[in-house]
């Protein structure tokens, strides 16, 4: 009789089982479609599809990131005179001693070691300084540059530090170097800091 109930549960089991795998592979088979909502709709052609706008939107980021990066690699590469207003106009030699030195003075005709940062005074651009060919300053006599110079640096004393706002007349007038990124006819502005008189 034992063995009975035993068979019989076995069985009973084995049926539940059965129903249930049954089940399973019942809803597996009969699952419902997956509806799409746009299913049924006809977009004529001549209007834009969900696909061109989200690449419409890729180019426009792209071209925005394209344009951000070229911007930032320009304004890199522009630099800007420090504390320099810019000025449409110079009529006159400007001196400006923006540090004075304690050193030896500088006379007319003199040779001086000097360090320098160039720029066009109308935008306050640099073209050039001194520190972009090392750390060793430039030398050279009064006597062989341009009259903004030759008449702006006497007077200064090692140490220090002139600002010279240099009209055209005074400075390279229709003939700037070749290359110097100076226009013609440009009015200019250095900082020049005196190291040594020679």
């Amino acid at each position: 009789m034992e063995n009975k109930k035993t068979n019989t549960k076995v069985i009973i089991s084995f049926l539940i089982v059965i129903v249930f795998i049954g089940a399973v592979v019942y809803f597996i088979m009969n699952k419902p479609e997956e509806v799409n909502p746009l299913d049924g709709i006809t977009i004529p052609e001549d209007k834009i599809e969900i696909g061109d706008i989200n690449t419409q939107q890729q180019e426009t980021q792209q071209q925005e990131e394209q344009s951000s990066t070229s911007s930032n690699t320009m304004n890199q590469n522009i630099r800007q005179l420090e504390n320099f207003t810019p000025v449409s106009k110079v009529d006159q030699l400007e001196k400006l001693d923006l540090v004075i030195g304690n050193g030896e003075e500088v006379k007319a005709g003199d040779t001086v070691s000097v360090h320098y940062t160039g720029a066009i005074a109308s935008t306050g651009v640099i073209f050039q300084s001194s520190k972009d060919f090392g750390t060793d300053p430039i030398t050279f006599p009064l006597s062989g540059v341009i009259s903004g110079w030759t008449e702006g640096i006497p007077g200064m004393k090692v140490g220090g530090t002139r600002r010279l706002i240099i009209p055209a007349d005074m400075a390279y007038v229709a003939n700037p170097p070749a290359g110097s990124g100076i226009p013609a006819n440009a009015d200019l502005v250095f900082d020049v800091e005196l190291i040594s008189i020679q």
